[in-house]
C-alpha cells in the first residue's frame, strides 16, 4: 500500500466538494456536485437536506475516479456550511427542507430574543444567521413540526450519520446554532430551554480531530475503499478555512471574500466582545473569533448583473475592472456604505441599508464599482481594528481566500486600506484543506494541528501596500467611518415606512 491519504469533504451552500490529500499536504483528487437552494419567499433559503448527503457521495466518488489505489485511503473528515441545519423524523427522515444560515425569516425573533444573556452564553451577537432564532421561529410558526422532530441535526452530524450511523459532530461544527455555552464547551440548558429543545434532540459533542469510528461497511464498499477507514471530526468551514491558510494562533487572520466577507483570528481563551462572533475552535483550548458581514462578492455581482455587460450575467468583467483600477484612491470623492444586506459586525443592525455619498457629474459606472470595492474593503478594516481592540491583540500577517481574491484590483484596494502585506490563496479549497489537516494530525501523519496546516497552506502571490494610496485611504477612513453613525436615524426611519 503507499502512503496514506485522506478525503476532505466541504459541503457548502453552493457544491459538495472532496478532495484527496497525500501526507505532503498535495491535493492528488478533485470532486465537486452542485447543491439546489430554494427560496419560496423572500429572504428564506432552503435545500433539500438528503441531497447533502447524495451531492457528498457523488463528490467523493468523482474525487477518487483517479486515485489508482484506494486502499491507501486510511480517514475522511468533513467540514460543511455553518448554522444551516434540518428537523428529522424518528426515522431520520427531514420533516421539512432545511434552513440555511444566510435565512432571514427570524428577523422578529431576533429582535425579541437576542438578549445580552443569549449573547454573552452563545458568544454570538443578536443577527439572523444563527440557527437559534431560526430554532425560535419554528417553535412559534411551525410548533407541527417541532413537536414531531426527533432531531435537530447540523450538516456535519447529517453526513456523519450517513457514514458512520452515528448521531455525532464536533463542538465546533454545532457551536454555530448558538446553542453552545462558550465558557464551558457544552450545551447551554438556558439556551436549549429558551428554543424549547432537549438534548436528546440534539447531536454528541465530541472535540474536531476525534476518531468516530470506521465508516459504514456499505459506505466504504461503494467507496472502494476499505473497512476499517475512519472517519474523523470536522468544523465548521469558516474555522476550517483558517486551518486551510495555517492560522492557527492570534497574530495571523484569514480574510474570506466569498458571497459573505469574514475575517477570522484565534484567540487563547473566550473573550466575549460585539466587536466579533466567538466560536469553538477546531485548535484545542481556543476560540475563533470572527467579524461578519453579508455583503460581499455579492454586492459586486450584484452591481456587474444590473449595470455590466448583459453577455456576462454577472461574471467577472476584465475591462470593467481595468476601467475601476485606473481611477484614482477614493473614486473621485464617491464613498459608499455596503450594506445592501443589513450591517452585521460592529453595528448589527438589520434596518441598515447601502448609502453613497457624492455623486457628481463626472462619476461613471467604473466610480461606482470601485466605490463599492472601497467601501467593503474601509468596512472591513473598521472591522479588523475593533477585533483587535477587543483582543488587545495585533494581527501581522493577513491571508485572503475566495472568489473575490482572485480580483487584482480589490486585493490592492484591500492591502492598501489594511497597510500591510496581504497573502493571497485564490486557487485552493481551503476549507476542505482545513479538514484535510484534522484528518492528517488524527493519523498521525503531522505531529500537531498547526504543523499540517502549515503543509496543507499555499499562497499564490503577496500584495503589497503602497504608501501613498495608504495614507489616502486613511484620510477616506476618517470620512467613512462617521456616514453610519450620521445617517442611521434616517435608515430606519425609510425601512418603516409603510408600503407606498
Amino acid at each position: 500500500m503507499t502512503a496514506p491519504l485522506v478525503i476532505a469533504v466541504d459541503c457548502s451552500t453552493t457544491a459538495a466538494k472532496a478532495i484527496v490529500v497525500d501526507t505532503d499536504g498535495r491535493v492528488v483528487g478533485t470532486g465537486s456536485q452542485p447543491l439546489t437552494t430554494r427560496s419560496p419567499a423572500p429572504h428564506w433559503f432552503e435545500q433539500d437536506a438528503a441531497q447533502w448527503w447524495t451531492a457528498t457521495s457523488g463528490a467523493v466518488t468523482q474525487a477518487l475516479s483517479g486515485i489508482p489505489d484506494r486502499g491507501a485511503v486510511a480517514a475522511v473528515c468533513v467540514t460543511h456550511q455553518r448554522e444551516s441545519f434540518v428537523c428529522l423524523d424518528e426515522t431520520g427522515a427531514p420533516l421539512r427542507p432545511a434552513i440555511l444560515w444566510m435565512d432571514g425569516r427570524a428577523a422578529a425573533e431576533v429582535r425579541s430574543y437576542g438578549t445580552e444573556r443569549v449573547e454573552l452564553l452563545s458568544g454570538k451577537p443578536a443577527d439572523i444567521t444563527p440557527g437559534l432564532y431560526k430554532l425560535l421561529w419554528l417553535r412559534d410558526r411551525e410548533p407541527d413540526t417541532m413537536a414531531r422532530c426527533h432531531r435537530v441535526a447540523d450538516v456535519h452530524s447529517y453526513l456523519v450519520h450517513a457514514m458512520t450511523g452515528r448521531w455525532v459532530s464536533s463542538t465546533a461544527s454545532v457551536d454555530p446554532l448558538a446553542v453552545v455555552d462558550q465558557a464551558t464547551g457544552d450545551y447551554s440548558d438556558e439556551l436549549l430551554a429558551l428554543a424549547g429543545l432537549r438534548r436528546d434532540q440534539l447531536p454528541d459533542l465530541v472535540a474536531s480531530g476525534s476518531s468516530l469510528g470506521p465508516l459504514d461497511s456499505g459506505v466504504a464498499d461503494a467507496w472502494g475503499l476499505r473497512r476499517n477507514a475512519v472517519v474523523i471530526a470536522g468544523t465548521g468551514d469558516g474555522q476550517a478555512g483558517g486551518i486551510g491558510l495555517a492560522v492557527t494562533d492570534p497574530g495571523a487572520a484569514y480574510l474570506v471574500l466569498g458571497t459573505a466577507v469574514v475575517i477570522g483570528s484565534e484567540t487563547m481563551s473566550y473573550v466575549p466582545a460585539r466587536a466579533y462572533r466567538s466560536m469553538i475552535s477546531a485548535m484545542p483550548g481556543q476560540s475563533t473569533v470572527e467579524t461578519f458581514s453579508s455583503s460581499g462578492t455579492y454586492l459586486s455581482t450584484w452591481f456587474r448583473q444590473e449595470f455590466g455587460d448583459p453577455a456576462l450575467a454577472g461574471a467577472p468583467d476584465p475591462a470593467l475592472e481595468r476601467e475601476a483600477a485606473a481611477l484614482p484612491v477614493g473614486s473621485e470623492r464617491l464613498l459608499t456604505l455596503p450594506y445592501w444586506n443589513g450591517a452585521q459586525t460592529p453595528h448589527w443592525d438589520g434596518q441598515a441599508s447601502g448609502v453613497t455619498l457624492g455623486w457628481q457629474g463626472c462619476h461613471t459606472r467604473a466610480h461606482f464599482y470601485r466605490s463599492l470595492l472601497e467601501g467593503i474593503a474601509l468596512e472591513l478594516r473598521l472591522q479588523l481594528d475593533g477585533l483587535e481592540a477587543a483582543r488587545g491583540e495585533r494581527v501581522e500577517v493577513l491571508r485572503a481566500t475566495g472568489g473575490g481574491a482572485r480580483s487584482a484590483l480589490w486585493t490592492q484596494i484591500l492591502a492598501d486600506v489594511f497597510d500591510r502585506p496581504l497573502q493571497v490563496c485564490a486557487s485552493a479549497e481551503v476549507s476542505a484543506l482545513g479538514a484535510a489537516a484534522l484528518a492528517l494530525t488524527a493519523i498521525g501523519a503531522h505531529p500537531t494541528l498547526p504543523d499540517a496546516a502549515a503543509a496543507v497552506s499555499t499562497t499564490d502571490a503577496v500584495v503589497s501596500p503602497r504608501p501613498d494610496a495608504a495614507a489616502a485611504y486613511r484620510q477616506l477612513r476618517a470620512v467613512y467611518e462617521r456616514v453610519y453613525a450620521q445617517t442611521r436615524e434616517l435608515m430606519h426611519t425609510l425601512h418603516e415606512l409603510p408600503p407606498l
